[in-house]
């Protein structure tokens, strides 16, 4: 590839880029069990932390007894509420101390212990002592806001609601009620009307293969060194450093073991681990079991949404009126923000509706947190809200993929994003990828209508119904980032590698590789040429890390202007050799040529002065104006005798611009169906004891899990349009692939069995219920 410039940026230029024979960089590390994870790493003197859980669901600490578990050998530091400064406060806003006085949820830590094994650490545990006032719970975010219901923060939040509104999002104030135009007015105009209540409450968790953990060592003051397997090292650093006040946290991150959007903040292990550091002055490792991730880590967040939605004679939605109660547990660690992209993803998928009210309630219940999973509170919101919009699409008999085409966000539409701010959507239009979508899956001979089954048994025992969701969010160009490409000359010979200094965490999506891919394509130098700098947020520029899909456009944006810079200082270093103007240079050979003057040329050693390096910066600014989107098309079998539902296959469809790694995308699609999303429809669940608030799915037989065995046939469907995004003219997808995979379950469902189902999950005794059968 000879002169790869801005005009360049086409498919039949690339070697890397879209390519499907290009291996991860890591690739070699992975099949040989070389990848270096959290679990393999140690420090000298590291110490072993782990905590004390409360058995009740809200209770205040009486008295607390420590010494035997002091005594025990081995033991270095146990520490309680007592000993942590109580303003040291996770949350925003900041709330729940690291150790409290009061307990909120079953699993919720009391004491924490290090030792030298866990071995140890654990048998103190057990010498413990600890008297309990048993308080009232609750455990329902619709029952935590009544009058007379027990308070998590007596004194700070009234009814249990949250204050609204982040900062870092929402710099304007806070967004919490989307208010446009006027909704009693507009449903006065409309021909079909349908209003509802619909829960998502059963707060799933994605249980990732690697527990989460951290090493936190203490350097002094307030400066600690964190060693963690969050797929975000900023993100656990800016929601860390807020907890003890003052400090300094720097973020180190490894490969991780599957995160699923979850694994971000982890502020009770990071802050836990970063106290019993201090208290011993030794490195500390925390990390969680399987059943502590299921039972004490971060769920999908509840929701409850009461709708009514109205559509005109063409089944354009023409009004909004809705309340959406959103439960985050015990702890709001920046829900707030989710809340933000929920209703910027709402108004997506009914982006020409003029009329809306849609408020919202964040509240705290005696679980555990909730937060931050795939699907980043869009999810949540678009498992109700879909079914809600159906409601309507059926009253006016719509197909609903007709109506998506008619009311997803397409070029020149407004909308308000997380930021409270009105965005104008630019360069992107998803009516083909539709249409593309539902041919390939059949959606015209297999649709039958609503509450029509697809298929029926000879016996009638068994029926089969087809559903559809789609979902967007407009995440992909968030927060600010930035990078620099660093041209090394070798010290021996005339070739050089390239440096790509970038703050970015390998959690399984081959990420960390798409980006050397651009940079080696801009660079014209092999791809393992490329080197890239481990994840760590002091030798890294800033960089937000992978959530909401993000990392194509800003990474991928900020990586290849940084080559492209480097690029140009070498083009204006070769001047004065090649005595052509830059319109006419090119790299090649690890060094600089020209059509002008062929035979020209000029090597990179050449032009940086020795020892030295030459460096190219690049930058992302936040940008919410290109969306993107995901529909899927699935089928279901339900037996009317037992009340199973089976999905027996699906086909996730996208335009995505040009695609960076088809394997990767395709994984993406397919990962979907895991990540707390599909089985969310029809088995996935957590299960509370309303009396005892005890989390009675608290290992992966009880917490109910699709095997791969079991996944059904999956298809996909992708266009490349070139988008207006960045150089590349990509788009990233997978934070939604599988967010609206729920909702058309349901729909599904509903339409198999000819009547509606609107409980998550639909179980067995859910489908029996709805059929009059039990």
């Amino acid at each position: 590839m000879k002169h790869f410039g801005n005009e360049n940026y086409t498919q039949e230029n690339y070697r890397y880029v879209g390519r499907v024979n290009v291996p991860r960089k890591d690739a070699y590390e992975i099949v040989t069990g070389k990848c270096t994870f959290l679990d393999d790493f140690t420090l000298p003197q590291m110490l072993i932390g782990r905590a004390k859980r409360s058995p009740h669901a809200h209770a205040r600490i009486k008295s607390i007894n420590v010494e035997r578990a002091k005594a025990v050998n081995g033991v270095a530091a146990v520490l309680t509420y007592k000993d942590i400064d109580q303003s040291w406060l996770m949350g925003w806003p900041p709330m729940k101390p690291i150790l409290g006085e009061r307990v909120l949820y079953v699993g919720d830590p009391v004491a924490l212990v290090a030792a030298e094994t866990r071995e140890i650490a654990d048998a103190a545990i057990e010498l413990i002592d600890v008297e309990y006032e048993v308080l009232p719970a609750v455990t329902s975010g619709i029952e935590a806001v009544k009058d007379g219901a027990p308070q998590l923060y007596p004194g700070m939040f009234e009814h249990n609601i949250v204050t609204p509104g982040y900062p870092p999002f929402q710099k304007d104030g806070a967004f919490w009620h989307l208010v446009k135009g006027d909704p009693e007015k507009g449903f006065e105009d409309c021909a079909y009307i349908a209003e509802d209540t619909v829960e998502f409450s059963k707060m799933a968790a994605p249980a990732s293969p690697e527990p989460p953990g951290a090493i936190v060592r203490w350097e002094g003051g307030k400066d600690f060194t964190v060693w963690c397997d969050t797929q975000s090292g900023y993100i656990c650093k800016i929601t860390n450093a807020s907890v003890i006040e003052g400090c300094n946290m720097d973020i180190h991150t490894f490969n991780v073991g599957g995160s699923y959007g979850n694994k971000q903040s982890q502020v009770q292990i990071v802050s836990s681990a970063a106290v019993l550091s201090m208290k011993t002055g030794r490195p500390v490792k925390f990390y969680q079991t399987k059943t502590e991730k299921l039972c004490c880590f971060e769920t999908r967040l509840g929701s409850q949404v009461h709708a009514k939605i109205g559509m005109d004679k063409d089944g354009v939605v023409k009004a909004v009126k809705a309340e959406w109660t959103v439960d985050t547990g015990c702890l709001s660690n920046a829900t707030q923000g989710q809340i933000g992209v929920g209703i910027g993803e709402a108004q997506l998928v009914m982006c020409k509706c003029p009329n809306w009210d849609l408020d919202t309630n964040l509240v705290v219940t005696n679980k555990q947190p909730a937060g931050i999973v795939r699907g980043y509170g869009g999810q949540e919101l678009n498992s109700c809200l879909s079914l809600l919009i159906g409601r309507t699409m059926r009253a006016g008999n719509f197909d609903p993929v007709e109506c998506y085409k008619k009311n997803y966000v397409g070029e020149g539409d407004v909308y308000t994003w997380r930021d409270g701010r009105q965005w104008q959507a630019h360069s992107i239009s998803y009516v083909k990828a539709i249409e593309a979508a539902a041919e390939k899956f059949g959606w015209k001979r297999r649709w039958k209508g609503w509450g029509v089954p697809s298929w029926t048994s000879e016996d009638g025992k068994k029926v089969r119904g087809v559903g559809c969701g789609i979902i967007g969010n407009a995440d992909i160009g968030e927060d600010n980032t930035e990078a620099y490409v660093r041209v090394v000359p070798d010290l021996i010979g005339d070739k050089a590698r390239i440096v790509l200094q970038t703050n970015i965490t390998e959690s399984g999506m081959g990420q960390r590789s798409n980006i050397v891919k651009m940079v080696a394509e801009v660079m014209n130098v092999p791809f393992d040429k490329v080197d890239i700098t481990p994840g760590d947020t002091m030798i890294n520029p800033t960089g937000f890390g992978l959530c909401g899909s993000r990392g194509t456009i800003t990474y991928g944006h900020a990586v290849t202007s940084a080559a492209e810079d480097a690029r140009h200082k070498l083009f204006e270093l070769a001047k004065p050799y090649l005595e052509v103007a830059e319109d006419s240079m090119y790299l090649t050979d690890y060094g600089v040529a020209t059509v002008a003057r062929p035979g020209k040329f000029v090597s990179w050693k050449k032009l940086i002065p020795q020892d030295l390096t030459l460096t190219g910066y690049g930058q992302h600014l936040e940008n919410f104006s290109t969306p993107n989107m995901f529909i899927v098309f699935l089928e279901v079998e339900v037996d009317k005798e037992t009340g199973k539902v089976d999905v027996l296959n699906m086909l996730g469809g996208t335009d995505c611009g040009q695609i960076i790694d088809p394997s990767g995308l395709e994984m993406q699609a397919q990962g979907g169906i895991g990540s707390a999303s599909l089985d969310t429809a029809t088995f996935e669940e957590h299960i509370i004891d309303p009396a005892t608030g005890r989390n009675l799915s608290y290992d992966m037989i009880e917490y109910k899990w699709r095997p791969f065995n079991e996944f059904p046939d999956y298809t996909t469907c992708f266009l490349e349009s070139k988008f207006d995004t960045f150089q590349f003219k990509a788009t990233g997808v997978g934070e939604i692939a599988g967010a609206a995979a729920a909702s058309a379950t349901m729909q599904a469902i509903s339409n198999a069995i000819g009547v509606q189902v609107s409980q998550y999950p639909a179980t067995p005794d859910v489908i029996l219920k709805a059929l009059g059968r039990i």
